[in-house]
């Protein structure tokens, strides 16, 4: 069974945004079954999990590490996509599709 992505975009806050952005990316980065992370946009993680990780999971752990924000979390298809991004998002998306 292959590897799943997922998307996980989540809402920034303003200049009074006093979430602790390097805590979470620490955390999230660090959780058992991840694979790999892509955070080339402020706001979003692109991660790959193993094939028995489903996004309830993930929205459980993401839940625990950033309670107050608004967040959106969708199995990605890495094979069918646009952008405006650096070369090496590019190539990271491109090792895993």
């Amino acid at each position: 069974m292959p590897n799943k992505a997922y998307i996980i975009n989540f809402d920034k806050g303003g200049v009074l945004d006093s979430f602790d952005y390097k805590k979470f990316h620490d955390s999230l980065t660090s959780v058992e079954g991840l694979i790999n992370w892509w955070h080339y946009l402020e706001s979003s993680y692109i991660i790959i999990v193993n094939p028995t990780i489903y996004a309830s999971k993930v929205g459980d752990v993401v839940r625990k590490l950033a309670p107050n924000k608004r967040v959106f979390i969708c199995e990605l298809n890495l094979i069918n996509y646009d952008g405006w991004l650096p070369q090496e998002a590019w190539d990271w998306i491109n090792k895993y599709k």
